[in-house]
């Protein structure tokens, strides 16, 4: 089984690491057995999107739209691979494309002996690094106690691919003190229609994300699973809180025993690249719901009707 040394210190990129036995890249996937009726699907697959906070009001999901390109901070070169390869692994598998090294990084995965100090630390020199953070999401980033914490840079484009508002956040583009949610359909003019869909002119990408690992509070859980847990967050904009049923979003709150991606995990990560980008969010919280009862229907958990 991975886990953190009990040292409790982030391990330097020289330093001799733990020793670690690695299941490496290979993704495992939990598959969830407990058959459901259509209804009880289709309510599990909306409380799972609700609880992930990918939809803000009616903005179109933020996703990947240039290749991603990790780094992992702290950790010895070997166990930092480990981290990098099952990013790239996992984002290959839902459709995200990845660049080859070296390239110019634009997910940074830290492991530190305090996300408390680091977020704080991050904050303090260079605060417009945090401009897309809600302003009711900031002191738990800074002042929380949760073992991984994270957060997004984002621009806005259109598309067709260009870009609209480069290097701007979505609270610059409002002004000081603005939440940044709701953005985009506050715009006029932001939306059109075409054979009777909505479509937005403008949509959201990840410009960057930034996962800090608190190892003491992380430490004796599975280095494969914490990894897995990165990864995730580092590719769709989720929202810190109560995570999702049938989730490794649920790795910490579970004490552990959610150690694993779930098939919803990988539906939902799935559809979030599948689905249109220039959709209104209301539209795409209704295809992402349906693209996760259709792979459980597809997957044999959907009980027959009658």
């Amino acid at each position: 089984m991975l886990a953190f040394p009990a040292t409790g210190t982030a391990q330097g990129q020289n330093s001799p690491g733990p020793a670690i036995a690695s299941h490496g890249a290979d993704t495992q996937i939990e598959v969830l057995g407990e058959r459901l009726t259509e209804a009880e699907a289709r309510k599990d697959a909306h409380d799972y999107i609700r609880k992930t906070g990918i939809i803000r009001n009616d903005d179109p999901v933020a996703r990947w739209n240039v290749p991603i390109c990790p780094r992992v901070i702290g950790l010895h070169d070997v166990y930092g691979r480990i981290v990098e390869d099952r990013l790239r692994g996992l984002a290959k598998r839902v459709g995200v494309e990845a660049a080859d090294a070296p390239c110019r990084a634009n997910i940074f995965i830290s492991f530190v002996t305090d996300g408390k100090a680091t977020a704080r630390r991050v904050a303090s020199r260079n605060p417009t690094l945090l401009n897309d953070v809600p302003q009711h999401a900031r002191s738990e980033l800074m002042d929380g106690n949760a073992p991984v914490r994270w957060w997004y840079a984002t621009t806005l484009g259109t598309s067709d691919g260009v870009s609209v508002a480069p290097q701007i956040s979505a609270a610059e583009t409002l002004g000081s003190g603005s939440e940044p949610s709701g953005v985009l359909l506050s715009v006029p003019g932001i939306r059109t229609f075409r054979s009777g869909v909505v479509q937005t002119q403008v949509i959201r990408s990840l410009q960057s994300a930034t996962v800090i690992v608190d190892i003491n509070r992380a430490h004796g859980l599975p280095l494969d699973s914490v990894a897995d847990y990165a990864a995730m967050v580092a590719l769709a904009e989720l929202e810190p809180g109560t995570p999702p049923p049938n989730s490794l979003l649920g790795l910490f709150a579970s004490g552990g025993t959610q150690a694993r991606l779930t098939s919803f995990d990988i539906s939902f990560l799935q559809g979030l690249y599948d689905i249109p980008a220039a959709r209104a969010g209301w539209q795409q919280r209704r295809m992402l719901v349906a693209r996760l009862v259709q792979d459980a229907e597809q997957a044999g958990r959907i009980l027959e009707k009658p």
